[in-house]
């Protein structure tokens, strides 16, 4: 069986409740499998989505601040969120656990959250550690509500990043594809601004999770048929474990055309 995970940041005296969280499920996602088999257990609570098990433990302590100062540092989403995380005195870690695929688990997991966030006036934030990312209350919810289950948000699974790399040009990369079945995105040299480059990488990755790997070792990518930028399959230059995509724009290999139009 595998799992997916996240953790919500709480203030003083959290309140949570089964029977508001289900009820909330149920309202905002008519399609989803009711929730059932509800208990309790000490701090934790538990039921089932369809075939996937959910468990939200309450742990009497804040995030661990190392785990939170690179992500709250560097957050695109959460500008405030140093100085709103260092506040709390809790937290919740929710966990699903199924056999479906990591995608499927990460929706359950974002729509569970969005309940809690709904429903627990005390919930500060989201802490999705796949991708190292804090995303504020509201914006988690927004983004759950508003894109599932027909799309996926993205934003709050992946970390998208984009900065000044050499020679004038910006490096980028992406963090938490490879918990959701894929390899991640980098490079080194695009001309882009940054949040081109951002909207590029994020345009990638929602192909590739919706289409699967089709994007092989050679082949190339662009807006049109004339924009052909190289896929090339390497070690990481941000420290990822295994290898990465990395989009070259210098060369193209054009015995292996592949493109996209977005």
């Amino acid at each position: 069986m595998s799992l997916s995970l996240a953790m919500v940041a709480l203030g003083d005296n959290p309140h949570l409740s089964g029977a508001a969280i289900a009820k909330d499920l149920a309202a905002t996602w008519p399609s989803l499998p009711k929730a059932a088999e509800m208990g309790q257990k000490e701090k934790t609570l538990t039921f089932s989505l369809g075939r996937s098990i959910v468990a939200i433990g309450l742990m009497p302590a804040p995030i661990p601040w190392a785990d939170l100062e690179g992500p709250c540092a560097t957050s695109w989403l959460w500008p405030k969120a140093a100085e709103e995380l260092k506040r709390h005195k809790q937290h919740l870690i929710i966990t699903v656990m199924g056999e479906q695929p990591a995608i499927e688990r990460s929706k359950l997991l974002t729509q569970t959250i969005a309940a809690i966030l709904a429903t627990c006036p005390q919930s500060i934030g989201v802490y999705w550690g796949e991708a190292t990312l804090v995303v504020p209350r509201e914006l988690f919810r927004e983004f759950a509500v508003e894109m599932l289950p027909d799309s996926l948000p993205l934003p709050i699974w992946v970390d998208f990043r984009a900065g000044p790399g050499q020679d004038g040009k910006m490096a980028g990369f992406t963090h938490g594809m490879k918990a959701l079945g894929h390899m991640e995105l980098e490079t080194l040299n695009s001309p882009e601004s940054p949040g081109e480059l951002r909207e590029r990488l994020m345009d990638l990755c929602a192909y590739l999770l919706q289409n699967g790997p089709v994007i092989e070792d050679g082949h190339t990518v662009g807006q049109s048929a004339e924009e052909r930028i190289r896929v090339v399959f390497s070690p990481s230059s941000f420290g990822h474990d295994g290898q990465v995509m990395r989009l070259d724009y210098s060369t193209a290999d054009k015995k292996k055309p592949w493109w996209k139009v977005w």
